[in-house]
């Protein structure tokens, strides 16, 4: 196994993927790598305050009932801290001051209501991905949400914090991919690239900490019995069919779809019938356009109740489909069976 993303006590470390300066870092392995117990120190070590961000507000309120046990465990004291709490937010006051905000990504429009100091640097959303998901209510995007966040902290997008003499905002987000299927990792555009760090684009960076092997000292684990280790991160090589290693050269585009604010292009070869799909800006110029009633275009035919929803369903689950890439497939999936 990779000492990659580890320190010295065998915890994970941010110091390798905070050295490629990007503003979104993804962090993605299987759970006990001690990535929220180290974070929270390193939270603590840094000059200003920060963020953490949850789903939800009962998530938010979960959280802070035990935020400071790992700081206790490392030599703060009780009476160096001060909670306030409000309607499912919380401050945490560091020996008188605010060092922490917690909020919910379902605040988001009272959070852009919200001024924040400048000295808040860092913005941590630790487990994006929920064991069971379900869509945030009044969250359109979960992405945009965050973006928004982001730029509410920043105040003043037009100006760099770096030429204000601030230090830059710094995101970082954590998760088990136990499944690919996440709004946030198809947002940013973050796809399995194989264990290590990677550039994501411009900004992002992603690094994906290999699977921990239990030493088994020739029993059986507890794992190995069940036969399905959900707390890996390597589901991902389970979840791939359908989505195509590269995108092949002739191909027509011959439908476009508009789920929301998803653009789908539908292309086809002469020589087969199956379908290949990826995720456009626009619709296709040329070909039959299909849109959701919501926003719906003068150019577009209404999606939500026509045959050829029932098509594209029937086309979809019958494997005759082929994707770009594994963001595309779930994004596919999810918005069809929305309808």
């Amino acid at each position: 196994m990779s000492d990659m993303g580890l320190d010295e006590n065998g915890y994970y470390t941010l110091r390798d993927i905070l050295g490629y300066n990007c503003k979104v870092n993804f962090v993605l392995s299987d759970r006990g790598r001690g990535k929220s117990y180290g974070t929270k120190l390193f939270l603590m070590k840094q000059e200003g305050t920060f963020m953490c961000l949850y789903r939800n507000s009962s998530d938010v309120d979960s959280a802070t009932g035990s935020w400071l046990d790992t700081l206790f465990e490392n030599g703060y004291k009780p009476e160096q801290f001060e909670w306030q709490r409000s309607k499912g937010s919380a401050e945490l006051l560091y020996n008188g001051s605010i060092k922490g905000y917690f909020r919910a990504v379902t605040q988001v429009n009272h959070i852009k209501q919200e001024k924040f100091p400048d000295d808040l640097n860092w913005l941590w959303f630790d487990e994006f991905i929920p064991l069971v998901y379900k869509k945030l209510p009044g969250v359109e995007s979960e992405g945009d949400a965050i973006r928004t966040i982001m730029k509410t902290i920043e105040h003043d997008t037009a100006h760099s914090r770096e030429s204000k003499g601030l230090k830059p905002l710094r995101v970082l987000l954590y998760a088990n991919p136990f499944t690919w299927n996440n709004p946030i990792l198809s947002y940013f555009k973050v796809r399995p690239n194989g264990y290590g760090i990677w550039r994501v684009g411009p900004g992002i960076a992603c690094e994906m900490l290999e699977p921990f092997d239990e030493k088994k000292e020739g029993k059986m684990t507890m794992d190995e019995f069940l036969g399905d280790e959900v707390n890996k991160n390597q589901r991902w090589l389970e979840q791939d069919t359908f989505v195509l290693d590269k995108w092949p050269k002739g191909l027509k585009g011959v439908i476009s779809v508009r789920v929301g604010r998803m653009y789908y292009g539908v292309y086809e070869k002469d020589d087969n019938r199956k379908w290949y799909i990826k995720e456009n800006d626009c619709h296709i110029n040329g070909v039959t356009c299909y849109g959701t009633l919501k926003e719906m275009g003068e150019d577009e035919i209404c999606l939500d109740r026509s045959m050829m929803l029932d098509r594209f369903k029937k086309v979809t689950y019958a494997g005759n489909i082929w994707f770009k890439d594994i963001n595309t497939k779930f994004d596919w999936l999810r918005d069809i069976e929305s309808l």
